[in-house]
């Protein structure tokens, strides 16, 4: 039996041992590299034909971090540590302490890392503190959120009634037209926004958004799309 090398290169490195059935092909696959790159790890494998049992030196497989007090994210393409404490707004020596055996220059995408400091309530989106005489447009507006899309995040929310220091969950959004079963439709033209909407058919903005539970302030600028307009009850 051979085995070479005896050791790997760095510490996010390590020893396999090769399975019947494998090929070089199916190993760099196993391991998320390419046919070059598992070379580069083990240059007198040129020199070698691949049998069983033979050691080579691979990418080590990254681990789940504990993540107590924080919640687990999944790298994407083109993420990186300083990125991500910049979307979630917290130091990134905290990303890195809280993810000891990651490689923050060798991210993996699919790799699950831990984001420290993040309320177990709102995993990857960030806690915004109802301040006094904060209404729900201004809210709304300001994240560019639907009614939908807040309630989704914090079920126990009243959108009627703003409770000053409630804690509210700033989520990420996704939007979707709304239907209009029950109020007049509107079709948004070149110079409307939420304001002037609200405003020529004398109801609040607040109101215009609950009305349209799925649509963002900033929809309401799109040349084209329908609008709830509210009649005696709020949708």
């Amino acid at each position: 039996m051979i085995n070479f090398p005896y050791t790997c290169p760095d510490e996010y490195t390590m020893i396999y041992t090769v399975q019947p059935g494998d090929t070089l092909n199916s190993i760099a696959r196993q391991f998320g590299i390419n046919l070059i790159g598992l070379l580069d790890l083990n240059p007198t494998l040129r020199l070698r034909t691949l049998t069983e049992g033979m050691q080579l030196c691979v990418p080590k497989v990254p681990e789940r971090p504990t993540c107590i007090n924080g919640a687990y994210y999944i790298i994407k393409e083109g993420d990186s540590f300083y990125k991500i404490a910049q979307t979630y707004k917290i130091p990134l020596n905290s990303i890195i302490e809280a993810n000891p055996n990651a490689n923050p220059f060798d991210l993996k995408v699919g790799q699950e890392i831990c984001i420290p400091e993040i309320p177990s309530f709102c995993p990857f989106g960030f806690v915004y503190t109802i301040e006094n005489g904060t209404t729900l447009s201004q809210i709304l507006i300001k994240y560019n959120l639907s009614v939908n899309e807040l309630m989704e995040a914090n079920p126990t929310f009243n959108p009627n009634i703003l409770v000053p220091d409630t804690r509210l969950c700033i989520p990420p959004t996704v939007y979707q037209e709304c239907e209009c079963p029950n109020s007049r439709e509107y079709v948004i033209k070149s110079g409307d926004s939420l304001a002037t909407v609200a405003e020529a058919y004398d109801v609040s903005a607040s109101e215009l958004l609950i009305a349209n539970p799925n649509l963002r302030p900033a929809n309401f600028i799109i040349i084209g799309t329908k609008v709830c307009i509210p009649t005696e009850e709020v949708c």
